[in-house]
């Protein structure tokens, strides 16, 4: 009996050290995951500043309002931080600071076009600022940008994988010697009753540690206000939900968990069965990202940037997909302004999108043809304009940059508009 109590004793300590070790490893690989998040954050705000110092550029060349040139100077101090931010976090790894000196080089070269764009603007005009714009140098280094950033971004997501596999492993050990204790332990029905409370308690412990562990990633979630960021399961149904989906989306969790995503798509689009067909694309390609439009809750549309991601077990089986989107109509900091200048229109101004889709419009517009807002956006142009008319407005491709501009200074075109209730009224359009 003796001999029994004294190798539980030692069974029991030696575990306990092992344990305690294991659980020191394990923070250390949590603290990794969330070094990991932090970078993949900074990343997203590099790529961020320099989409946004783009469209500053632009908005100056179509405007020459003073605000856009602010907004271009703001942005290149946020780029300057979060590459210093970069720096600082992946010093430690190569395979990602071999990308840091063509990163910065990609960046510079943005900005020095970006600044050569503006001056040409001030010194020469819209037209010539227009004409350097449409040469595509600067959608060529930004479309590189945002490869290289996205590049970064499958590096870490790939060590995220890789340590939170090594975690599970510490665990699983750290299990086997709990058991082991537990079975010595049991040679003598005192052992056996010191061994019970002993292991409830470290089991008390981990699930706090585990609790701990998995409120600090939803606090993480969580915090990002502006991106929508939930899971699916295989069939499409939500099964997680973030305090930013819920701003997004208009959604509480306790309202849209076990539903299915397709209800953010417009009607026409489940028509078509667009849902199940982007995740069908995800599963082959383990990951989609496009632009379109999508509904919150109220039934209201907005235009949104999406990027679905397949979730795959260690063999490889599809486990379902999360989703990462954030609505366009807000991430833009001109996006205010213009919608004022396109309110303030005393005629009706129209924006539709390289699909002939609706995507804004001012109240004159609403007047004109009888529609709300909510009705037309995201609606086909050529239900209120002639159809062979609206062809013409989307074949920009076909058209050079000069034969599109010179549209500006058009003198109109008289044709019939339809409103709403199916009437129709004379209208000139003018294309820009």
């Amino acid at each position: 009996m003796q001999l029994g109590f004294g190798a539980a004793i030692l069974t029991l300590l030696g575990a306990g050290v092992i344990s305690y070790r294991a659980l020191v490893l394990s923070n250390q690989s949590q603290g990794w995951v969330r070094h990991t998040d932090q970078v993949l954050e900074e990343l997203q705000e590099l790529l961020s500043a320099s989409e946004n110092i783009e469209s500053s550029t632009r908005g100056f060349v179509l405007t020459g309002d003073q605000s856009y040139s602010d907004s271009f100077k703001r942005n290149i101090l946020r780029e300057a931080q979060t590459e210093k931010s970069i720096d600082d976090l992946i010093g430690d790894n190569l395979v990602q600071w071999r990308h840091v000196p063509a990163l910065k080089t990609l960046l510079a070269q943005k900005i020095r076009f970006s600044e050569s764009v503006i001056d040409l603007r001030r010194a020469k005009g819209m037209e010539a600022a227009a004409a350097l714009i449409g040469d595509g140098l600067g959608q060529q280094m930004m479309g590189q940008t945002q490869d290289l950033v996205h590049g970064m971004q499958d590096e870490e997501r790939r060590l995220l994988t890789i340590r939170g596999e090594a975690a599970s492993r510490q665990f699983n050990h750290t299990k086997i010697v709990l058991a082991i204790g537990s079975i010595v332990g049991l040679l003598t029905a005192l052992v056996a009753e010191w061994s019970v409370r002993h292991e409830n308690d470290r089991h008390g412990r981990t699930e706090d540690t585990l609790r701990d562990s998995e409120e600090k990633y939803r606090m993480l979630v969580d915090g990002v206000h502006d991106y929508a960021i939930f899971m699916l399961d295989l069939q499409g149904q939500i099964v997680s939900w973030s305090a930013g989906a819920e701003k997004v989306k208009g959604y509480k969790a306790d309202e849209i968990i076990g539903r299915s995503f397709s209800c953010f798509f417009p009607p026409e689009e489940i028509k078509q069965g667009r849902p199940e067909e982007l995740l069908r694309l995800t599963a082959i390609s383990g990951r989609q990202e496009e632009q379109g439009m999508r509904v919150r809750k109220d039934g209201s549309r907005f235009l949104a940037n999406i990027t679905l991601t397949a979730l795959r077990d260690r063999d490889g089986n599809l486990q379902g997909f999360s989703e990462f989107s954030h609505d366009l109509t807000e991430s833009k900091e001109s996006g205010a302004k213009y919608r004022g200048l396109l309110e303030a229109a005393p005629d009706a101004m129209v924006v539709v999108n390289q699909s002939g889709e609706i995507v804004l419009l001012n109240v004159q517009a609403e007047k004109q043809f009888g529609y709300r807002r909510d009705e037309l956006v995201g609606q086909k142009v050529k239900n209120i304009i002639p159809q062979g008319f609206a062809e013409r407005l989307i074949a920009d491709e076909t058209r050079s940059a000069s034969d599109a501009l010179a549209q500006q200074i058009g003198t109109g075109i008289e044709l019939s508009g339809r409103r709403k209730d199916g009437s129709e009224f004379p209208i000139e359009i003018m294309l820009s």
